[in-house]
């Protein structure tokens, strides 16, 4: 009898490094750019535990932005710069950032320079700790008073609506782990929402302290109308927080508020003409018109509710594809198509 005896070579496969993305919308920073990206380079290179990319999204910059950054992709292979077609705005830039990237952690930030790179390793750490959102906190804010006592006074609001426990929710210096990422989607001006967006996704969100200074070049593009258009957007945000997938609650009670104050007219009238012989008709026109048009009015509000639930399960029935993106990209440019022109 043969015995064969087999020895099986243990091979140590080790998994690859997860990758992280940095997503940095531009507009008109052709100055700051060459330093953002050395201080990015500098920074990631001592965090040797991670693979890294870089994306650079001009948002139809006015300026040279865009040759600049193009021309630091020959400096820096790991560079992506995708070009919009027009100005879309910050919102519509930082999606597109987001839907470019391929990391497993995907960090977003200004461009600015008022965000630190430098300030990187907290949200990592953070991140591997097991929180799913990380948020920057500016504790010391250097702007002026017009940037920051609105400012203050909107995360006090959206911090009751929304009931998170975040200090700084209008930051963009933040980190997602991917899956969060993929869960939303950005349109109009909601980029300073995204916590709660995470949170109603059911992300652990937390939050660092990083450095805050004012702009060291360029002009800030935040003034007065810009606060108004935030105050504007927190009475959707109400309604996306408490309504969003049931529309009719919202509407539904409005409509039935109005139903009883139609009734409570109609019963008084009705009373009235029925103990003491008034008649209400000639004498008390204006409060039937009254009870008509509340009548009216709740049935509008109700078929909006009716309406506003076939679209919300349109909305979370459907795949998000291309065609529903709120910006378009004109090219993009990476390393690769750099050395082939």
């Amino acid at each position: 009898m043969t015995f064969t005896h087999v020895y099986r070579k243990t091979v140590r496969v080790e998994s690859p490094k997860p990758l992280v993305s940095v997503a940095i919308p531009v507009y008109n920073e052709r100055e700051v750019l060459p330093e953002l990206l050395e201080r990015l380079v500098k920074v990631t290179a001592e965090l040797s535990a991670y693979r890294w990319e870089f994306v650079f999204v001009d948002d139809g910059s006015k300026d040279d932005s865009l040759e600049v950054a193009k021309g630091l992709i020959a400096k820096e292979p790991r560079l992506q710069v995708v070009e919009l077609r027009r100005n879309y705005g910050q919102t519509a830039a930082l999606q597109a950032g987001l839907d470019e990237t391929r990391g497993e952690i995907v960090l977003t930030m200004d461009a600015d320079l008022q965000h630190f790179p430098e300030d990187i390793p907290k949200f990592l750490e953070r991140i591997e700790a097991g929180s799913d959102v990380v948020c920057g906190w500016r504790q010391k804010r250097r702007e002026g008073i017009i940037r920051r006592w609105p400012s203050r006074a909107a995360n006090w609001m959206i911090r009751r609506i929304s009931g998170l426990d975040i200090h700084d929710i209008g930051t963009t210096f933040r980190a997602y782990r991917r899956e969060i990422v993929n869960d939303f989607s950005l349109l109009g001006e909601n980029h300073r929402f995204v916590p709660v967006f995470a949170r109603i996704a059911g992300a652990h969100i937390d939050e660092v302290v990083i450095e805050n200074i004012e702009r060291p070049t360029g002009q800030s593009n935040y003034g007065l109308g810009r606060v108004v258009n935030v105050w504007l957007d927190l009475f959707f945000l109400y309604f996306y927080v408490r309504y969003f997938d049931r529309p009719i609650r919202a509407f539904g009670g409005a409509a039935l508020l109005l139903f009883l104050f139609a009734g409570g007219i109609a019963a008084v009238l009705g009373s009235m003409s029925v103990l003491y012989g008034t008649p209400v008709v000639y004498q008390r026109t204006g409060w039937i018109y009254l009870a008509v048009l509340l009548v009216m009015t709740a049935t509008q509000f109700l078929m909006t509710g009716v309406i506003g639930e076939v679209l919300a399960r349109i909305y979370f029935q459907r795949s998000r594809g291309a065609q529903h993106s709120p910006y378009k990209i004109r090219r993009r440019h990476d390393a690769a198509k750099a050395e082939a022109a």
